[in-house]
């Protein structure tokens, strides 16, 4: 009698940004990289933990070192079936790692478009400011499979660095199913009084960083038009990085004070989703975005989006939100008005925001990503 072998699991080595190079949104995706991972047979994830993540961030010269010697020196001696680089902005490690046997997470290429001249925004960085990156960028030509989260980032791989198609796999972003949980009874209702706000306040809410693509400047001129255009209370709750001299000076400009914003910092998924189910709203005019995670969270909560049309945001929305030009502060205000009250148009609309979102749940972003690691294991 013979016996079958026993099949080996794949083991996948997937290799986080550190704290101190990049915002909280990539320790995100790991995170829900092992979520999604969890129950998928035939592959045995494990987050590797780099010797650097304890202690205080680094001074520049340091982090430097970490970042382009000691981290892809670390890399390279972990062991592993396929390597998975988890953001496109540790390119350097894949000079180190076997070529055949990785693959990297592209989540956008802006610098690159903003370098080349392809890509224009109030506040985008200097052309010339962008070649230190760009050139670090040029180095994902060297991963097995490119990851990217979604068509149009993948589009930007082969207009930009010239990838072929064969390398290249689109594998959306997941979000966490915590989003997708119901409303309960008096929660939105308690959010808001935490917040100083009433039941009747229109609640626009913006998630994200304040880089200048997010475009926090539209959010300013939109939510002082809406005051302009609505008899109702209008408030600007912000998700996200303190504000700055930059943003204090936007805020002054459109004579929204105190009364009228309320800033909460970084808060976990528990509190996010309070703050969906307790806006009007989500507000993201963004000028570029490779996947744009709040967008999809907001929708699966069942919290109605207006946004810029830009970057993915069509492709990931596709229909369930509303969309105008990131620079048309009018009529986001007049789209969100519209959203405030209750219709048939937005019901509609948070009922194809709901199921388009589905699509991007954690559980069934696993077998997707366990496909893409068999085929690199093959190459």
């Amino acid at each position: 009698m013979t016996t079958r072998p026993v099949a080996t699991a794949l083991r996948v080595g997937l290799l986080p940004t550190l704290p101190f190079h990049a915002g909280v949104s990539m320790q995100v995706y790991a995170s829900g990289l092992m979520e999604s991972l969890e129950h998928v047979p035939g592959v045995r994830a494990e987050l590797l933990t780099p010797p650097f993540l304890g202690g205080p961030a680094p001074g520049w010269s340091r982090s430097r070192w970490i970042r382009y010697v000691a981290y892809p020196r670390w890399a390279a001696s972990q062991r592993a079936d396929v390597y998975h680089v988890v953001d496109h902005g540790n390119a350097q490690l894949l000079w180190r790692l076997p070529r055949h046997r990785t693959a990297i997470t592209c989540h956008d290429l802006y610098p690159l478009a903003v370098a080349r001249g392809r890509l224009h925004y109030a506040g985008a960085p200097r052309r010339a400011r962008m070649l230190a990156t760009s050139l670090r960028l040029l180095a994902l030509r060297r991963a097995g499979m490119i990851l990217a989260v979604s068509a149009h980032t993948a589009e930007e791989c082969r207009q930009y660095l010239g990838v072929p198609a064969s390398r290249v796999r689109v594998v959306y972003e997941s979000i966490a199913t915590v989003f997708t949980a119901p409303r309960e009874s008096g929660t939105a209702a308690a959010t808001r009084a935490a917040l100083g706000m009433d039941g009747d306040d229109v609640i626009v809410l913006h998630v994200g960083s304040n880089d200048p693509r997010k475009n926090f400047a539209g959010v300013c001129a939109t939510v002082a038009r809406l005051r302009a255009l609505t008899a109702r209370a209008v408030r600007l709750v912000k998700v996200g990085a303190a504000f700055g001299e930059r943003e204090r000076a936007l805020l002054r400009r459109h004579e929204l004070g105190p009364d009228v914003v309320r800033h909460v910092g970084r808060v976990d998924d528990g509190w996010l989703l309070r703050l969906y189910h307790a806006a009007t709203v989500l507000l993201y005019p963004s000028f570029h975005e490779g996947f744009c995670r709040p967008v999809v969270e907001a929708m699966a909560a069942g919290l109605p989006v207006v946004a810029g049309q830009a970057g993915a945001i069509p492709e990931v929305a596709a229909g369930a939100a509303a969309l105008l030009p990131p620079g048309d502060s009018a009529g986001m205000a007049l789209a969100i008005a519209d959203l405030a009250e209750p219709s048939r148009r937005r019901d509609a609309m948070v009922a194809a925001a709901c199921e388009r979102s589905r699509r991007f749940l954690a559980p069934a972003h696993g077998p997707t990503l366990a496909a893409a690691y068999q085929e690199v294991a093959r190459a």
